[in-house]
């Protein structure tokens, strides 16, 4: 009987861990949509000179175009989730806009902090 006991106890004392792993390692989940903005490729830009072109090559395609009063609006938008039962949430989105001729007009940034439970 003593014997019983103790493999009981064994058994709920590694439940126990393997619930603690499971959870601990669910708490570090992070997931992303979207590539990374580098904050020096973008201080590079430079209004009125740099090139669509340019933009591409730094970084790769937008995801949305828009057009707008002639002007086309390009739309980078990076999304980090990290946790589990408490998430939290940095949005940055970078926007530029360019003329007719595909030069640099404006670069517009926004970096945005969540956090939510579940």
């Amino acid at each position: 009987m003593e014997q019983r006991r103790t493999f009981s106890g064994l058994l709920s004392g590694a439940v126990f861990l393997v619930a603690v792993l499971v959870i601990a390692s669910f708490s570090a989940c992070t997931r992303q949509e979207g590539r990374p903005i580098p904050l020096a490729t973008v201080m590079a830009f430079k209004p009125g000179t740099t090139t669509e072109k340019e933009v591409l090559k730094k970084l790769g395609p937008p995801e949305s175009k828009q057009m707008l009063l002639g002007e086309e609006l390009w739309t980078y938008r990076h999304v980090l989730h990290k946790g589990f039962a408490s998430v939290n949430t940095r949005v940055h989105v970078l926007r530029l806009r360019f003329d007719d001729r595909g030069i640099l007009q404006s670069v517009e940034q926004k970096d945005r902090k969540y956090q939510s439970l579940f």
